[in-house]
């Protein structure tokens, strides 16, 4: 059955329950006429928006010049005050090149509505409000008691193997604020002209099953945009549900499969159990443009892909959820992924502020801010010993736990990928307490540039332990309680450094397992304590009283 659906242009399931109702439908020019027949305000030339009409409906005149035709869901027989469901009129009037228009009111859906193969199709309900029948009992992501029935979802617009192309959905607020209420709004997959903006769920998902929203753009050339998605209030996990998906809903998936770009613009998500906003696949671009990201278990976003991006985003952590691992951002796989200009606040921290993991090619981090809270100690940036390439510049960190600001692992050994620490600004009162040094280096081949980091924490807090071999610090100002720099690796390279320690220790310690040390052109406030280094070279270095 599925295969002769796929082979069709446009397909809805279930059919019409309805044999004897005509389509509901005007073209543009007569949804027009009917504007001015009834005396309200019409649109004359080829300027301006659509005024209402008796349902109060705005449309932009691009929407009107785009569908062939426009179709008002209330005229059509649909019941705006929530006591039937719409599904029978969205079965007769769904089709190519129309324009689904939903006055205000309240929608009430008792099953999953889905259509495939489409083309140019839209929905537009900026003050439509959408809820689902009772839900009782539900088995993985299938509701199997209740008044709604079948698949947790709303909307299905497209599947894998028969996606729709160009597709609007504009408007809507789906209401979960009742108990037990939550299942997926969207599920999208379109091979071009994905265009989702201004969804807002509100209340809490609490029934255990799919998340509010997936979305994918399933050919490589394809383009999409998700803009201002909102479901602040999360998600609930599974044990305090009625449901039994694993974990709890993600607040934002973009399937595996997706292929092309999409844009994700000022959307909010949070707290869910299982991720926020999570990229689960590497063959296609996101890019999260502003934004925030609260709470969420896992990482608030998940990023992957190629040439994938965050930029001008804000994430949270302001809530610990016990036992879980609150990541801000996790960077999963791909190349060339970025974040910039971006805030992560871990004011209750319960995880790292980024992790760049291994399966990371190359990755870079610039000009954005982390704040770790004192609450639990928590790492600033980790980057997982076998990531690939990993540029942090301009990038500021405060930290008040006793962890690493900065933390990248290696192997230590000739085969490592460069991390390059440059032009950041370290920060904060944390104690030594759990790790003594703001950034700890155990890979080889790292460069810090021009660094500034400053800790005057106690329990001996220190700014810099480097245990890899052939790391190049060159520049920057190095203050701390404790001796500022520890180094244990191996044909190390300091460069113009400037290192003092605030209550009177040696600038540096080198321990005897580094060898073929180099100090050059730097001021070591107290000088140096040597361990025993094999090969230790210091040149045009001076010695200022602690």
């Amino acid at each position: 059955m599925d295969s002769q659906r796929s082979s069709q242009t446009s397909q809805s399931s279930p059919p019409p329950t309805t044999d004897d109702r005509d389509r509901v439908g005007t073209t543009r020019r007569a949804y027009l006429g009917g504007l001015a027949a009834v005396g309200l305000a019409g649109v004359l030339g080829t300027t301006g928006s659509a005024t209402a009409d008796v349902t109060d409906v705005d449309l932009p005149e691009a929407y009107l010049d785009r569908f062939g035709t426009v179709v008002d869901i209330v005229d059509a027989g649909a019941d705006p005050t929530g006591g039937e469901s719409v599904h029978e009129v969205l079965y007769d009037v769904v089709d190519d090149d129309t324009l689904v228009v939903f006055p205000e009111g309240r929608y009430r859906m008792d099953h999953q509505f889905r259509h495939t193969g489409f083309t140019n199709l839209g929905f537009y309900g900026p003050n439509a409000t959408l809820f689902h029948g009772r839900i009782d009992a539900v088995s993985e992501s299938t509701v199997t008691e209740g008044e709604f029935t079948e698949s947790a979802r709303f909307f299905r617009l497209g599947v894998i193997y028969n996606p729709g192309t160009d597709l609007l959905f504009e408007g809507f607020t789906f209401d979960f604020t009742a108990p037990d209420t939550g299942l997926r709004a969207i599920e999208t997959y379109v091979t071009d002209g994905l265009e989702v903006r201004d969804v807002t769920i509100a209340g809490q998902h609490d029934t255990g099953t799919l998340g509010p929203a997936l979305f994918s753009v399933t050919r490589a050339a394809g383009t999409g945009v998700v803009e201002r998605f909102r479901a602040p209030d999360g998600g609930a996990f599974s044990d305090d549900t009625i449901g039994d998906i694993w974990t709890g809903p993600t607040g934002m998936l973009v399937d595996p499969r997706h292929a092309g770009t999409l844009r994700v613009v000022d959307c909010e998500l949070g707290p869910f159990p299982d991720n926020g906003l999570y990229i689960s696949g590497a063959n296609g671009t996101v890019h999260v443009e502003g934004g925030t990201y609260k709470n969420s278990n896992v990482a608030s976003i998940r990023l992957m892909g190629h040439g994938s991006s965050i930029r001008g985003a804000t994430v949270v952590v302001d809530e610990a959820i016990d036992g879980a691992n609150q990541r801000g951002i996790r960077i999963d796989e791909g190349s060339d992924l970025l974040v910039a200009d971006t805030t992560v606040e871990l004011t209750d921290p319960n995880g790292a502020a980024i992790r760049v993991l291994d399966d990371v090619e190359t990755a870079r981090i610039e000009n954005s801010s982390l704040y770790l809270g004192p609450a639990t100690p928590e790492r600033g940036l980790r980057v997982s010993r076998d990531a690939g390439r990993v540029e942090v510049v301009g990038t500021d960190v405060e930290t008040h736990g006793g962890s690493n600001a900065v933390y990248v692992e290696g192997r230590n050994t000739v085969d490592d990928a460069t991390v390059l620490l440059q032009d950041l600004h370290i920060t904060g009162d944390a104690p030594g307490v759990g790790a003594r040094e703001a950034i700890r280096v155990e890979r080889a081949n790292c460069r810090l540039e021009n660094l500034t980091v400053d800790q005057p924490g106690d329990e001996y807090r220190r700014c810099l332990e480097v245990i890899g071999d052939d790391c190049l610090v060159n520049g920057g100002t190095y203050t701390s309680t404790h001796h500022p720099i520890i180094n244990v690796g191996s044909r190390t390279f300091y460069d113009g450094i400037t290192a003092r320690s605030y209550d009177g220790f040696e600038a540096m310690k080198l321990y005897a397992e580094g060898t073929e040390v180099v100090i050059d052109d730097s001021v070591l406030y107290g000088g140096y304590n040597d361990k025993g280094v094999n090969g230790l070279f210091v040149h045009e270095t001076s010695f200022p009283p602690a």
